[in-house]
């Protein structure tokens, strides 16, 4: 999936974020899982074929990596400036560094052998929202499993104007900032 060229993103519609959350839910296999939605407009200009990818990647990896009978979490809203999504899981405990690697291609927490992912979906995740102008951001919870949050500029906002000053750098696949716990992919 090629997301850059040289003019960058293509497509600048109109799409909320949680309309687009609600359409993933409604077809994904969540098999056991229990969902906890909470959303709010989060509207942002940007291409909705790849806001799609983008929320269908972290739904699928909360339910992949998950906990039997586990529970997702999924939010949207928007605030100073920029539409946010959270997706977060129950699951198996996530290390301070598996957290800073995690949006690095073909990184994968669990045992590298199994069959079970190529390890490029939050490395797709990362590009979807650096393309669009924002960032992604993975924590480990306390409890076990991972807290992904998309921040992509507002429609109201022009992309590239993202209320964290560090998103102004070149869209990339690897985390360019860490945070004690966590990592952030940041892009225009």
């Amino acid at each position: 999936m090629r997301l850059r060229n040289e003019r960058g993103l293509t497509v600048h519609e109109e799409v909320d974020l949680a309309t687009v959350a609600e359409d993933v839910l409604d077809t994904a296999d969540l098999g056991d899982r229990r969902v906890h939605a909470t959303l709010e407009p989060a509207v942002i200009s940007g291409d909705p074929v790849l806001a799609e990818r983008l929320i269908a990647n972290l739904v699928d990896n909360a339910v992949r990596y998950n906990a039997d009978a586990g529970d997702i979490w999924i939010s949207t809203r928007t605030a100073a400036g920029s539409s946010q999504l959270t997706v977060a899981n129950t699951g198996p405990v996530v290390s301070p560094a598996g957290a800073r690697r995690i949006f690095h291609p073909f990184q994968r927490l669990n045992n590298r052998t199994s069959h079970d992912g190529s390890g490029l979906g939050l490395a797709i995740v990362a590009s979807i929202a650096a393309i669009h102008g924002g960032t992604a951001t993975a924590s480990p919870r306390d409890d076990g499993g991972l807290s992904v949050t998309v921040r992509i500029p507002s429609a109201e906002r022009p992309a590239g104007e993202c209320s964290d000053p560090t998103s102004v750098r070149d869209a990339g696949l690897f985390p360019e900032r860490t945070d004690g716990d966590s990592a952030t992919v940041t892009g225009v």
